[in-house]
């Protein structure tokens, strides 16, 4: 299975390289690693369980790709991508434990897991203005109708 690579453009080398991001990159690294070291079996494949949380895995790697080719058009705060990549990278690390955790996993598949198995990088400060520059300008904007 050909898992894609996020792109090398200006806006990811440049503005948002560091932080979670970063770790995503690395949780995606691992996450074709194991496509080729410790790959499904013919059973796992056909058990709905395992291909669904391997798929879970797959979708977060698109939707990082989506976010950063759009980053750029959209011009989206660093501080903001920073913190998408932080609960992206949570999530990767919830789907890795889910997949570890499975009756079928074999060892290999298991110890990659367990490398997957990551932290976000925590920037108080970026989630500070998030906050306060993004979400709470939001209040009272919208009212449900009545």
């Amino acid at each position: 299975m050909e898992l894609p690579h996020l792109p090398t453009t200006p806006i990811i080398d440049h503005v948002i390289c560091e932080q979670s991001l970063n770790v995503f990159k690395e949780q995606i690294a691992l996450f074709k690693e194991m496509a080729v070291l410790a790959p499904p079996t013919q059973a796992q494949a056909s058990d709905i369980d395992f291909p669904l949380t391997a798929g879970e895995m797959f979708t977060l790697v698109v939707y990082g790709q989506l976010i950063l080719e759009n980053a750029g058009i959209y011009e989206v705060d660093r501080e903001v991508l920073d913190q998408i990549f932080d609960f992206m990278v949570r999530d990767f690390s919830r789907f890795a434990l889910q997949m570890y955790s499975k009756p079928s996993s074999s060892e290999g598949q298991m110890a990659q897991c367990l490398r997957m198995i990551r932290k976000p990088v925590v920037d108080g400060l970026g989630y500070g203005q998030v906050w306060s520059e993004h979400v709470l300008r939001m209040k009272d904007r919208y009212r449900m109708p009545e």
